[in-house]
């Protein structure tokens, strides 16, 4: 199981980082780490008590740091695919914050389950049975290998590496492990990559930055729903868990949780690579149209084989609610026949939904679920509101639902909740927009609006929270 942050590239690179900084390429048995070496003595990450790990925004770029010597060593971890022809790899960003120069033992040894029959040092380079394994930017101060992975720590750490390269190491237990330690003057940095195959540039000079890097993940996000909510963690956690998804491994419910929040050609591209059994292929399917009715999505090369989905066996009762559901697009691709067989073989069923399977889709499930949810006649806004959001203003743009894209907020004037929403319909359907969660007397039929509700039942406005509605009612 994997425990830590995926980081990963649209060619499907991926690696896992942990909280203490360590790299593991998936798929790879080995694992890259690095040690510091400051005022007498070596520090580890993964066992000293004065580590802490950030993720400053929605991207998958990390910030570890490591208290040595009266200050900070940061690393900053992110993955790129390389410029030109070089592939991708994860690169980590070494800031020498401290007062004094250290040194820096970037290590490789075998993962958890893994082997490294034979490791060997060429230049900034180790290799692991032949294949590049980590790349620093400058030439190393020492090397170390060794056939038994417990013994690096002891090499590096007692001052026993060499300064010559050394000849490469065999085990055949698979115990091999090596370093390469670079000295790092005070403020000062230095890059390493662990990259998907062979490298041999510097990846000071091949790879773009994290910024670049968590610029390109926010245009990735440009279209995606947003909410802001008392709840900050909450707020900053759904733009994150939508990046995870989309370097998860690809599932249907989690093409599902990319449409509702926005994000369609991720959807898209997510279901139809899922290797999930076809009744949840197609029941994800369904939700899609639903919930975007576009039927782009099912045509062309790049689109989702419809017509595959609906013919591949499967069991009836159990996807008999999402053949109904798309029995109209069946109807607007001109298939008729297959349309009316849909509604016949659908009759009294419901469309099913899919349950999460991982954290990411979990939380956007959870979340939106909480913000908006479909009634039998239309949608019900914030069914439950938690004591703690209660006087604190609410945001939502854009999520997708059943009648088009919704965006509503809430701002309070004393006790009571001023509600303005808009809702983007894509048809006529007769639609009642609710919010039980803040006055259980309040509905609408209106798609654009504002109102003034009820106080909420036994809630006593802080002084401290209570604020003015926006003049003029201007939200959107």
């Amino acid at each position: 199981m994997e425990v830590g942050t995926r980081v990963g590239t649209d060619d499907g690179f991926r690696a896992v980082v942990d909280a203490r900084s360590v790299v593991q390429p998936l798929g790879s048995g080995h694992r890259v780490e690095w040690w510091v070496g400051g005022e007498g003595r070596w520090y580890d990450p993964s066992t000293e008590a004065a580590v802490r790990q950030v993720r400053p925004g929605a991207a998958p770029v990390l910030e570890t740091r490591l208290r040595v010597s009266g200050g900070d060593v940061m690393a900053t971890t992110w993955a790129a695919v390389g410029r030109g022809s070089i592939g991708p790899a994860v690169v980590v960003e070494l800031a020498n914050e401290t007062p004094v120069p250290v040194a820096v033992a970037v290590a490789v040894q075998a993962a958890s389950g893994g082997q490294i029959r034979r490791m060997s040092a060429d230049g900034r380079r180790l290799l692991v049975d032949g294949t590049t394994a980590v790349v620093v930017d400058r030439e190393p101060g020492c090397y170390a290998l060794v056939d038994a992975a417990e013994d690096l720590w002891a090499m590096v750490s007692g001052g026993r590496t060499q300064v010559e390269q050394p000849r490469s190491i065999r085990c055949r237990i698979g115990a091999a492990a090596g370093a390469l330690v670079v000295p790092l003057p005070h403020r000062a940095s230095l890059r390493f990559a662990v990259p998907a195959a062979d490298l041999v540039e510097n990846p000071s000079a091949s790879f773009p930055d994290a910024d670049r890097v968590a610029a390109g993940w926010a245009t990735r996000l440009i279209d995606a729903a947003t909410v802001d909510i008392p709840d900050g963690a909450l707020s900053a956690g759904a733009h994150r868990a939508l990046v995870d998804l989309q370097l998860a491994k690809p599932t249907a419910v989690g093409a599902v949780e990319l449409a509702r929040w926005g994000l369609g050609r991720q959807a898209v591209e997510t279901l139809s690579a899922t290797l999930d059994p076809v009744a949840k292929r197609l029941v994800a399917a369904a939700h899609l149209w639903r919930l975007h009715r576009d039927p782009a999505w099912f045509e062309g090369p790049s689109g989702l084989p419809l017509e595959d989905l609906v013919r591949e066996p499967a069991d009836r009762v159990e996807v008999a609610g999402a053949l109904g559901a798309l029995a109209d697009l069946l109807d607007v691709r001109g298939d008729t026949r297959s349309a009316a067989d849909a509604r016949e073989v659908a009759a009294g069923a419901t469309l099913v939904s899919l349950s999460p399977t991982d954290p990411a889709t979990t939380t956007l499930r959870d979340l939106s679920n909480c913000l908006v949810l479909e009634s039998v006649d239309g949608l019900d806004l914030l069914t439950e509101v938690p004591d703690a959001w209660l006087g604190g203003g609410i945001e939502v743009h854009g999520l997708a639902t059943p009648y088009g894209r919704l965006s509503y907020a809430v701002r309070w004037h004393g006790d009571r909740p001023a509600l303005l929403w808009e809702l983007d319909r894509r048809d006529d359907r007769p639609m009642t927009l609710r919010a039980p969660g803040l006055d259980t007397a309040f509905s609408t039929d209106e798609p654009i609006g504002e109102t003034l509700l009820a106080a909420p039942a036994g809630w006593v406005t802080p002084r401290s929270t209570a604020v003015s509605p926006p003049d003029g009612g201007e939200f959107f």
